[in-house]
C-alpha cells in the first residue's frame, strides 16, 4: 500500500479531521442500533435464547428483499458487538444483553432519550432561535422521560431514606410524580403513609395511575393530572417533594413557585427539593439546554442561587445535600419555619 495518499491528507491538513470524524461514528452507530433493537421488540426476541434467522425473518420479513435487508441488519449488529452468530442462531451479547434486562431499563431508556430528544435539541435548537421559536414539553416523550428518570432512583431513594419517616402518620404531596416509582417506595417504606400524586402531562398521570393500582396502593395514593401553579393552597401534607423538575419553571418565577408551594405544607412539615445543578457532567448541560430553550421552563438553577430562592420563599432551616459523587446532584431539604 501506497503513503502517499496520506502524506497528502496531512500536507492538505485533512488527515485529523477524518480520523477523529471516523471516531465519531462507531458510538453513534452503536446508540442508533441499541435503541432501534429496543424500540423493534429485538430484545424481547432474542433475550430469552438465540433465534435462527429464518424464526426472526417470521417475524420482520415480507419478501425475499427484506430478508437480505435483514441479513445486513443482524450483520450490522455482530459487528458492533451486539449480537452473537453461532450454530444455534442469533443472541443477544454485551452491552445488549444487559440493557434487555428489566432492571437496567432506566439506563435503556436514558439512551432512547439521547437518539430521539437530545438529537433533535442539538441539532434544531438554533434554527429554531433564529425562527423565534422555542420547543415546547409536548416535544418529549413523557413516558421515557419517566422511565430514564429512574436513572437517579438510588441516589432519591437515599434522600427519602434519610429525611422521610419510617413510621408514623405522614401526609406526601409529590409534585411532577411520575410513573409513581418513589411514592411506591416511600409508602412500602413507611405503611402509614398517604399521598397525592400531582403530574402536569395527563398521558403520564394515567401510567401512574395503573401503576399505583397494579402495585395495590389504590387506598393509600391518589394521582392528579394538573399544575402545582393552579392548585389551591392547602396545608395538609407533611411533606411536598420536587424531584428533577425546577428547571420546568421559568427561573424569574421560582421564587413565587415555591411561596406558593409552602402554602401545602403543614406547619412543621418540610420541602425535599431535587435536582441537578449548574456545572454538571456533559448530561447534566444537555439537561440545562432543555431548560433553557423550552417555552415554559428554565435553566438548571445553580446550587447557591436554588438556596437563596427558597429563603426568599419563606422557608427555613435550608440544608443543600450532594447526592452523587462528583455530580451537581442535590438535595435541598427546607422547612416552612413554623412550629408543628
Amino acid at each position: 500500500m501506497s503513503i502517499k495518499p496520506v502524506l497528502k491528507l496531512m500536507m492538505n491538513h485533512q488527515l485529523l479531521a477524518l480520523t477523529g470524524s471516523n471516531a465519531l461514528l462507531k458510538p453513534f452507530y452503536q446508540l442508533n442500533y441499541l435503541v432501534a433493537a429496543k424500540e423493534c421488540s429485538v430484545f424481547e426476541l432474542l433475550l430469552d435464547a438465540p433465534k435462527s434467522f429464518d424464526q426472526i425473518a417470521e417475524v420482520y420479513c415480507a419478501d425475499n428483499k427484506a430478508r437480505e435487508a435483514l441479513e445486513g441488519w443482524l450483520g450490522l449488529g455482530v459487528r458492533l458487538g451486539y449480537l452473537r452468530l453461532d450454530s444455534s442462531g442469533y443472541s443477544l451479547k454485551g452491552l445488549a444483553k444487559k440493557l434487555a434486562m428489566p432492571q437496567n431499563d432506566a439506563a435503556l431508556a436514558l439512551l432512547q432519550e439521547a437518539a430521539g430528544l437530545h438529537s433533535k435539541l442539538i441539532s434544531q435548537t438554533l434554527r429554531k432561535l433564529r425562527n423565534g421559536e422555542l420547543w415546547n414539553l409536548e416535544d418529549q416523550d413523557g413516558e421515557i422521560i419517566a422511565r430514564s428518570s429512574r436513572i437517579m432512583e438510588v441516589f432519591q431513594t437515599e434522600a427519602i431514606d434519610r429525611f422521610f419517616p419510617a413510621s408514623g402518620v405522614a401526609s406526601l404531596l409529590e409534585i411532577g410524580c411520575g410513573s409513581g416509582i418513589y411514592i411506591r417506595y416511600a409508602a412500602n417504606r413507611n405503611p402509614s403513609l398517604t399521598a397525592l400524586g400531582l403530574e402536569l402531562q395527563p398521558n403520564v398521570a394515567e401510567v401512574a395511575r395503573r401503576n399505583i393500582s397494579e402495585w395495590g396502593l389504590e387506598d393509600r395514593v391518589r394521582i392528579e393530572a394538573g399544575d402545582i401553579r393552579l392548585k389551591a393552597p392547602d396545608k395538609c401534607f407533611s411533606i411536598v417533594t420536587l424531584y428533577n423538575n425546577i428547571y420546568y419553571f421559568p427561573v424569574k418565577s421560582r421564587v413565587s413557585l415555591l411561596r406558593h408551594i409552602r402554602q401545602f405544607v403543614k406547619p412543621g412539615g418540610f420541602l425535599l427539593l431535587i435536582t441537578c445543578c449548574q456545572g454538571g457532567s456533559l448530561g447534566v448541560e444537555v439537561l440545562n439546554l432543555w431548560g433553557a430553550a423550552t417555552l415554559s421552563g428554565g435553566r438548571l438553577p445553580g446550587k447557591h442561587e436554588l438556596i437563596n430562592q427558597l429563603r426568599d420563599a419563606g422557608f427555613r432551616d435550608v440544608q443543600a445535600i450532594r447526592l452523587a459523587p462528583g455530580e451537581e446532584l442535590f438535595a435541598f431539604k427546607a422547612r416552612t419555619g413554623e412550629n408543628a
